[in-house]
């Protein structure tokens, strides 16, 4: 038995106050491209949740750099399994938050990105999205 190509992490935490989330999205989207990861960044009042993905040396160098940053608190994994084919493929970074013009269209695309995710996972986002 092979093992899935890719790793896809799915986590949540709470910014530390004062952060500046849109210079949070902007490095992830450049380090995330260096490292080959993609993923999902959903920002509401003070909680993140994130899905990053792709080849487990890059997820694993990506989230120790999460856990270790002070941004960063209460951080939980929700969900860490491996995947044949990435979910969030199409997108480097993405920054979801409620409220914005386009969050509906988002939210769509989100849905049928999930529909092979866990339940958990598709739960925290339906969650999220609806607070």
């Amino acid at each position: 038995m092979t093992t899935p190509p890719f790793r896809q992490l799915f986590y949540a935490s709470r910014c530390a106050p004062g952060v500046d989330v849109d210079r949070i999205v902007q490095q992830s989207r450049h380090n995330n491209a260096v490292d080959g990861v993609t993923g999902l960044l959903w920002y509401q009042d003070g909680l993140f949740l994130q899905v990053i993905e792709g080849p487990e040396s890059s997820v694993a160098a990506t989230f120790a750099r999460i856990a270790t940053d002070p941004r960063h608190e209460e951080l939980t994994i929700l969900s860490d399994r491996p995947v044949e084919a990435r979910e969030f493929g199409y997108w480097s970074m993405e920054r979801a938050q409620k409220g914005s013009s386009d969050t509906d269209a988002l939210l769509a695309r989100l849905e049928r990105r999930l529909a092979n995710a866990p339940d958990a996972v598709r739960q925290a986002f339906t969650d999220a999205a609806n607070r």
